[in-house]
């Protein structure tokens, strides 16, 4: 992107030598990345690391509000993530907790994973943990087409590779993306063309590869403020007749969204919405940037000419790099990067600038926020995606380190949206009931705190079941808002252990449960580690199905398992027995799991235990393998 492209290719190649020293082991799957003639020669058959790279999880629908089931016409924020390097990115997690989790969904509509370096690969697809989350969350995964600058290593005869087109009038580059994109479950492609010194039909060239591509798929198209009609890099800092073809070219919408380059004035973005809305477009299909990379939310914005006193003014938003609430974090533990999350999301933080004193105000004070949880069963135990430790019903099953964003939950809808002299939220990474986190309330005076919004119909009674454990000096209450304004309030049984609270919700004709949230009495801290609401338990799994390859090296291995699917399980857990001991080794929603340290017993023998899990958390039958390991 303009003014930043020495600092992404900085970015990513530091962080991938750094890569070199995570310990992967030698069978490690990584996600993928090409160069175009690499991209061509790609095939899911031939790629041994392709089932690793296929998200499991489809995409969630999501409301805005309980009577609005569609998300139309609704500004949003598109949100260009880099979570890792484009090499050497493990496919379904790390082993440690100083990687970035993202926990902010209900804000943003479309992840991209930003990536791609002229030293290392230029066609980047997320990765499939990214997508998990995402589509969990309702929010669509888009990978990357990155043509670099000149200057930081782009070559002009990438951008030609990528256009070719047969006699036939395809387009080979356009098939590959679109096979990449339905083989790994994600929902399209952000292309920025940077590239400059193209011969002058370069541009032809790309609007007939864009209008092949709509043309032959359904997947979402993101475009980069920075070609332009005749083929040229000249970054418009908004919509106009220099780069509208690529927006909308006739009746054809071209791209999806429209991602305008930062430097625009109030003026670029009036007369963007002007040009969108003459189009026959929404002005809330382009997306004016904000480039927060190297300050996170001590960055300097111009808020007032991108939103009113409710919402954005002229365009959609659209975010570079703001997993800066990692990299501007000292120690990279969660802790510190979740208070950085906070900051950016919800604002207040005071800067200082040359022009004077400014605030940083967040984004969670001008979206409504999104939820997918409009069905049931819902089950949550603030899984933040990763963890110090894995417990099980408040007891440890693994006291190693551990990131995966495929299982982390549906995370709280409100966050820190309190009245801070009442009450604190946020996340514990010290205590958890099941996974390696809790969602922490600190009390300072009786008040409510809303935690889920949702849509659940009452056309049957609902079971409601909720996890906690408290100082003496407070008490809870679970409390949930209707949709004909009435509410219901429960008391949560006061332990200094985990304990569980049950109850029902009685049915109520044509009314949904609009809001889900604590309610405290007294002063002190509180721990919630799970929420579950269902009509009645589903039935309990039969044994997982799978097979192993085991690759030892002295008293570990790493493994490889393959599930057949029989206990068409959401999830699966998966331990090493040793001795008496069930030790957790991962947990996933994929068919084939890479697991990179398992103990190997002194009689050269692995024992794998596995438990398939139902939607609503319901552990199934478990299935055991003694595995004689052959040197």
């Amino acid at each position: 992107m303009k003014l930043n492209g020495f600092l992404v290719l900085l970015a990513l190649v530091s962080a991938s030598s750094l890569a070199q020293d995570l310990g992967h082991g030698s069978h490690q799957p990584y996600s993928s990345y090409w160069f175009v003639e690499d991209l061509l020669a790609w095939s899911a058959e031939t790629d041994k690391d392709a089932k690793y790279n296929m998200s499991q999880i489809p995409l969630a629908d999501r409301f805005l509000k309980h009577d609005k089931k569609k998300l139309e016409n609704e500004p949003g924020i598109v949100s260009l993530i880099a979570p890792h390097t484009t090499s050497n990115y493990p496919s379904q997690g790390f082993q440690s907790v100083k990687q970035y989790s993202f926990p902010y969904w209900q804000y943003i509509d479309y992840f991209v994973q930003w990536g791609g370096a002229a030293n290392e690969g230029i066609i980047v697809p997320p990765n499939a943990t990214w997508t998990d989350v995402a589509h969990k969350n309702g929010v669509k995964s888009i990978g990357t087409v990155f043509f670099p600058p000149n200057v930081y290593g782009g070559k002009e005869m990438w951008v030609y590779e990528f256009l070719k087109q047969n006699k036939d009038g395809s387009f080979p580059v356009a098939d590959k993306l679109i096979e990449v994109a339905n083989t790994y479950h994600f929902d399209g492609w952000f292309i920025n063309q940077e590239t400059y010194n193209l011969k002058s039909d370069a541009a032809e060239r790309m609007i007939a590869f864009i209008q092949y591509y709509r043309k032959n798929s359904k997947l979402k198209l993101v475009w980069y403020d920075a070609m332009i009609e005749d083929g040229r890099v000249i970054w418009q800092d908004e919509l106009n007749n220099h780069n509208q073809v690529f927006f909308q070219n006739d009746n054809l919408k071209m791209s999806d969204l429209f991602f305008i380059n930062f430097r625009y004035a109030a003026t670029n973005l009036e007369d963007s919405k002007l040009l969108a809305n003459a189009l026959g477009r929404s002005e809330w299909e382009l997306y004016a940037g904000i480039d927060v990379q190297s300050k996170s939310y001590k960055t300097l914005v111009q808020w007032d000419i991108l939103f009113d006193s409710l919402q954005p003014k002229n365009t959609s938003i659209g975010l570079y790099w703001p997993n800066s609430t990692f990299d501007i974090s000292t120690t990279k533990e969660p802790e510190e990067v979740y208070a950085n999350e906070q900051k950016f999301w919800t604002g207040g933080t005071k800067i200082e600038t040359r022009f004077g004193e400014s605030t940083w105000k967040g984004f969670a004070n001008y979206f409504v926020p999104r939820s997918v949880i409009n069905k049931l069963p819902f089950k949550t135990n603030f899984n933040y995606g990763l963890g110090r430790f894995y417990n099980e019903k408040g007891k440890s099953v693994s006291n190693e380190e551990w990131h995966n964003l495929s299982i982390q939950d549906i995370l709280p809808t409100w966050q820190g949206n309190t009245d801070s002299t009442k009450v604190k939220t946020t996340f514990s990474f010290k205590e958890s009931y099941e996974g390696g986190s809790s969602f922490m309330v600190e009390s300072f005076n009786d008040t409510k705190v809303p935690i889920y919004k949702t849509n659940i119909a009452l056309n049957k009674k609902v079971n409601v079941s909720v996890v906690t454990k408290t100082d003496a000096t407070i008490q809870l209450r679970f409390y949930g808002s209707l949709s004909d304004g009435t509410d219901f309030n429960f008391p949560v049984n006061a332990s200094k252990d985990w304990k569980k609270t049950s109850f029902k919700i009685s049915k109520k004709k044509n009314v949904s449960i609009i809001e889900l949230g604590i309610q405290t009495i007294g002063n002190g801290e509180a721990y919630i580690g799970e929420i579950s609401l269902y009509k009645k338990k589903e039935k309990l799994l039969p044994p997982a199905e799978f097979t192993t390859e085991v690759f030892p090296k002295d008293n570990h291995a790493e493994i490889f398992i393959h599930f057949d699917d029989t206990a068409k399980a959401t999830f699966y857990n998966i331990y090493a027995i040793t001795d008496t001991t069930k030790h957790w080794l991962g947990k996933t929603p994929s068919k084939d799991y890479y697991i990179p340290n398992v103990p190997i017993s002194k009689n050269d023998f692995i024992q794998i235990l596995v438990e398939p899990i139902a939607a609503d958390g319901t552990k199934g039958e478990s299935s055991f393998k003694k595995i004689q390991v052959k040197r």
